[in-house]
């Protein structure tokens, strides 16, 4: 097979992804990024069967890094009444279920990294390609057409296609998007803030009673839902820490406001506790209260989901976060960005593969169909379960009443596709955890047919109906028009 030459913009987990995925069939991967050097930042992340099992295929050593596996999905009320749970098996799915600091993952990703660097020439298998990796390189311009892009220190990188993993706020989509003559897809607030918060364990487990302890010692992720907000909580490293996620609307938000493009970190934890001291459950009130450092910041999502994520010259495209964010509601974000690792992989070995491609022309149309085949491969899912991540919001956040009562008599039902909560759904789950996003080129049910995907097992195949929506007068972001927005006819 031909070997490129890719740029990689962005060293986070979305641009290690796309190293490790392509170095693993020889191609030359130089991967850029603005950060001076890994540092051990972030929180916890939940890294699901179907991205587990491709950080294995990658050579990303799980067996080194202190995690925790999951027991499942809980989701109680915010007066601690356990409404639902969702027990998942270890072996199911071909991959367990972590839960994993996210600088654990970044630093072990990185470490599979080295052994494709171009110092390293001993004990290195035919056929690897190499990583390079450059840190304090800004990007700040693109060439489409050669394809290259220059950093803030003049500096300037050619090959033969970019792969553009820089994130939500990416450079290049909006360029990306006017040389479509699409109409602008700015990013839209979603109404809500997020707080990100670690916790040493040990005061949980010296707690007197068992059910604060079995937080930490039943490794399940526990979803608290109240009026205009939830916290989630899991242990970490092996019970040495316990990750807690918050969000909650702007409006119920105690704190200093966040711009749209700010991270804030923040050490006084007077906003949390003053945001649930009524009517709150103890456990919820006394993690707030433990809270010390943290992380927050306003949650934000494309207006529609991306018409192209490749670049008219079929040179260029976007991956992970740049394509498609979402919101954190179904612990995906990371899973996808990863998927769409391996269905570039696999879309490039597809088209390169069998083929000496020596004129140019044969070799720039060959990746411009990979291309093609990536962006055909990825749209469809990862706009699913952005969807279904704004479903979610809404029956995470309502109020006491009609709705709340609907919603916990409808938790209540198991494997039941009425159940709003996405994985008490067989059919839902087995379609998320079990794609094989390194299967592409096969027709998938759904979406007329036009969908092209990874089916493992007859795990995958058609993408299931979306969950049941609250009652519009229910929801607690008013002018919000929901069903509207997915084009939902009620």
């Amino acid at each position: 097979m031909r070997t490129l030459t890719v740029i990689v913009v962005g060293a986070g987990i979305a641009g290690l992804s796309t190293a490790l995925a392509l170095a693993a069939d020889g191609h030359e991967v130089i991967v850029l990024d603005t950060i001076k050097e890994f540092t051990e930042v972030g929180a916890g992340i939940r890294v699901p069967p179907n991205s587990c099992k491709l950080l294995t295929e990658w050579g990303v050593d799980l067996g080194l890094i202190k995690k925790e596996v999951s027991r499942g999905n809980r989701f109680v009320s915010w007066k601690d009444k356990v409404l639902c749970e969702i027990p998942f098996s270890d072996d199911e799915f071909g991959a367990p279920y972590h839960f994993i600091h996210r600088s654990d993952l970044v630093e072990a990703m990185r470490k599979a990294a080295e052994k494709y660097a171009k110092n390293i020439t001993q004990n290195t298998p035919l056929g690897l390609g190499t990583i390079s990796i450059f840190t304090n390189s800004r990007v700040i311009e693109y060439d489409f057409n050669e394809p290259g892009v220059r950093t803030s220190g003049g500096e300037w990188y050619t090959g033969d296609l970019v792969v553009v993993a820089d994130g939500i706020r990416s450079l290049a989509r909006d360029e990306i998007i006017r040389a479509h003559h699409h109409p602008p897809n700015p990013l839209v607030d979603t109404g809500d803030v997020a707080y990100r918060i670690l916790v040493p364990a040990s005061p949980l487990l010296q707690d007197p009673d068992l059910t604060v302890r079995k937080l930490v010692t039943e490794p399940w992720a526990t979803h608290w839902m109240g009026p205009e907000g939830h916290a989630v909580g899991y242990p970490l490293r092996e019970g040495e820490l316990y990750n807690i996620i918050i969000d909650v609307t702007h409006r119920t938000d105690r704190g200093k406001s966040v711009g749209e493009a700010e991270w804030s970190k923040r050490a006084d934890n007077r906003e949390l506790v003053e945001r649930f001291k009524d009517g709150w459950c103890p456990i919820v009130r006394r993690l707030c209260g433990m809270t010390g450092e943290y992380v927050k910041w306003k949650l934000a999502e494309l207006e529609r989901p991306l018409e192209c994520w490749v670049h008219p010259s079929g040179k260029v495209t976007l991956l992970g976060d740049s394509a498609h964010p979402m919101m954190p509601y179904l612990a995906q974000g990371a899973a996808q960005v990863m998927e769409d690792a391996a269905a570039l992989r696999a879309a490039i070995f597809s088209q390169l593969s069998g083929h000496s491609l020596e004129l140019s022309e044969s070799l720039e149309f060959s990746i411009s169909s990979a291309l093609s085949l990536y962006q055909s491969s990825r749209a469809s899912r990862t706009a699913y379960i952005t969807r279904n991540t704004q479903v979610l919001q809404e029956w995470l956040h309502l109020y006491d009443g009609p709705a709340q009562e609907e919603r916990d008599r409808l938790m209540s039902l198991r494997n039941d596709e009425r159940n709003p909560v996405f994985w008490a759904s067989e059919a839902r789950r087995d379609w998320l955890f079990g794609w094989d996003a390194r299967k592409i080129g096969q027709c998938q049910v759904g979406d007329g047919g036009k969908h092209v995907g990874g089916d493992i097992g007859g795990k995958g195949g058609k993408i299931p109906e979306l969950p049941l929506f609250p009652p519009p007068e229910s929801s607690v972001y008013p002018g919000r028009d929901l069903r509207g927005r997915l084009g939902i006819v009620s």
